[in-house]
């Protein structure tokens, strides 16, 4: 398959908090829905004029949809598949990669996403699973990978849970992505869900410090948790040895934590899992994000001491695990100091 031009919209599907769907992560595609889960079938969305539009763009070279700024894949080139799909701007083929991120039920607050504990009412709750059967897991007919939930948390959602169980026992060789903060991610709910750790495609576990205090700068109550995350963590990078899934470590850069990106890149090796490193956004929080966390801005006070931590040795040489705007930043400071 060819690797000079980009897949996901191809191949991927997202549904968001508010029903729309895009063809990749819209923090990449500047929020270019393809249609809305309320007011089309999944098929109509799927072969809309706008994700035609997507792809036959994609195919001529033309990634004026795309924000560059954002999208590391873009910026990097790295366009690899997986998969051998015949990508042509209507699809025969059913997504192989669907990411359900339109569930917002999360047991944690982190400041860099919300200020509160967000918990669905019972009719929400209710109308979502009333979904389930009818629409949500016909979606996954023919996909490979279900990525879930990077707008709340897969293991700590009721809606989220029921959503894996069913999924799992309707495809048994869907495979399933879990982006979450760490909490319940162990092998006790894994089997609860009928996840065998050959279903694991990847873990992706966020939770931005490498420390019970900075973690409960970031999350109320985070010194209780911290424990049980890196209890996991370690539990499941012992897993992984023999199920060889890959683990992500997330990181969100502000002005609580950035002292400590080099220890997490440490904690990565110690435990052979990646770290991957972003700053903080406004687009991906519902509440307004305080000023001062922003440490990535140049007038933030604690600017000079980021482009310090920036310019340790470990960091440069992990700079491709940074989201494009970090990566400038240590490409600059890197390149001064020589």
């Amino acid at each position: 398959m060819s690797e000079t031009f980009c897949k996901r919209p191809f191949e991927e599907i997202e549904i968001g908090i508010n029903g729309d769907v895009y063809t990749c992560c819209p923090n990449w595609n500047k929020y270019y829905a393809i249609g809305n889960i309320g007011q089309n079938s999944f098929e109509e969305i799927w072969n809309s004029e706008k994700a035609v539009d997507v792809r036959t763009r994609i195919l001529n070279n033309d990634y004026s949809l795309c924000d560059y700024d954002n999208c590391s894949y873009l910026k990097q080139k790295n366009f690899v598949s997986d998969f051998n799909t015949d990508c042509t701007p209507i699809m025969l083929e059913h997504p192989k990669i669907v990411k359900f991120v339109y569930d917002y039920e999360c047991n944690i607050a982190c400041k860099m996403c919300r200020n509160k504990v967000n918990r669905m009412t019972q009719e929400e709750l209710e109308i979502l699973n009333s979904k389930i059967d009818t629409f949500f897991l016909p979606i996954l007919q023919g996909a490979k990978v279900l990525i879930i939930n990077s707008a709340g948390d897969p293991f700590g959602s009721r809606h989220s849970r029921l959503v894996i169980k069913k999924a799992a026992a309707k495809y048994p060789e869907l495979k399933f992505d879990f982006h979450t903060n760490g909490i319940f991610c162990n092998e006790n709910n894994f089997k609860e869900l009928n996840i065998t750790p050959e279903k694991i495609a990847k873990i992706r576990m966020s939770f931005h410090a490498t420390t019970a205090k900075t973690y409960g700068k970031i999350v109320p109550n985070g010194e209780i948790f911290f424990p049980k995350i890196i209890k996991n963590l370690r539990e499941l990078a012992e897993l992984k040895k023999t199920y060889e899934f890959p683990i992500y470590i997330h990181f969100v850069v502000t002005s609580l934590n950035y002292t400590e990106i080099p220890d997490f890149i440490k904690l990565a090796l110690e435990l052979n899992v990646q770290p991957r490193f972003w700053e903080v956004r406004q687009e991906n929080c519902s509440y307004t994000i305080a000023d001062n966390l922003y440490v990535v801005k140049s007038n933030h006070p604690l600017h000079k001491d980021l482009l310090r931590v920036l310019n340790n040795p470990l960091v440069i040489q992990y700079k491709n695990e940074f989201s494009p705007a970090l990566y400038d930043l240590i490409e600059s400071v890197s390149s001064k100091a020589t």
